[in-house]
């Protein structure tokens, strides 16, 4: 299951990579959030790529991801913040540092690399980063989206997510996820259904989600 889900990902990258350098320039990219009522429990994700320069070299970046069972379990509460100034270096790459604010790990600084390209039907962001803290691990986001035009209202919304994040002093497993959604957009709103796979620690503890999501694009 897992081997099939990693191909797929890969797939939807490289497929969405070849897409993406034949479409025009972007237009400004909007602020999603979306809220995921699952089975098992809540997920939450905002993501945030806003300039704030004149130029436009520097930009902001946060991706905020939370989870909370409908118990509310200290255990399976769950919020993680990252942020993150990038700078271009032109063709779609992005220098960036910053910090990751973790629910068990406290703060975590970190450096590394983005890719981004977007326009009306794709959206691609590739993000490997260095974490420094309290140990070295290497971490990679990627989120590939389609959103083809049904008619002059409507889009399908599809979306990957892969997030991996591994020690490097001896290749142990931290964290890992897999995300799916697919559904139907009008004007700012985007509902239908998702599921999310998540794997925590050496031993891969697994958590499964499914359920309906709501988004908003602000």
């Amino acid at each position: 299951m897992k081997n099939g889900l990693l191909l797929l990902g890969s797939i939807l990258l490289f497929g969405s990579t070849t897409l993406l350098s034949q479409q025009s320039a972007p237009p400004p990219a909007p602020t999603p959030v979306e809220v995921m009522f699952g089975n098992n429990r809540m997920n939450f994700q905002l993501i945030l790529n806003k300039s704030i320069d004149a130029k436009g070299k520097f930009s902001f970046f946060n991706v905020t991801n939370g989870a909370v069972d409908y118990h509310n379990k200290n255990e399976e509460t769950e919020i993680v913040v990252v942020n993150t100034i990038n700078y271009d270096l032109g063709n779609n790459f992005k220098a960036s540092a910053g910090a990751q604010w973790h629910f068990k790990l406290g703060l975590v600084p970190l450096v590394g690399v983005q890719y981004f390209k977007a326009n009306p039907t794709w959206l691609l962001l590739v993000s490997p980063n260095i974490c420094l803290l309290p140990t070295t691990n290497m971490e990679v986001v990627s989120l590939v989206e389609f959103k083809p035009s049904l008619n002059p209202k409507t889009r399908l919304y599809t979306r990957g997510q892969l997030l991996y994040n591994q020690v490097l002093d001896g290749g142990i497993h931290a964290r890992s996820g897999y995300t799916f959604r697919a559904g139907i957009s009008r004007q700012k709103f985007t509902y239908g259904i998702g599921m999310n796979f998540d794997y925590y620690g050496p031993f891969k503890a697994e958590k499964l989600n499914t359920g309906v999501f709501v988004r908003i694009s602000l």
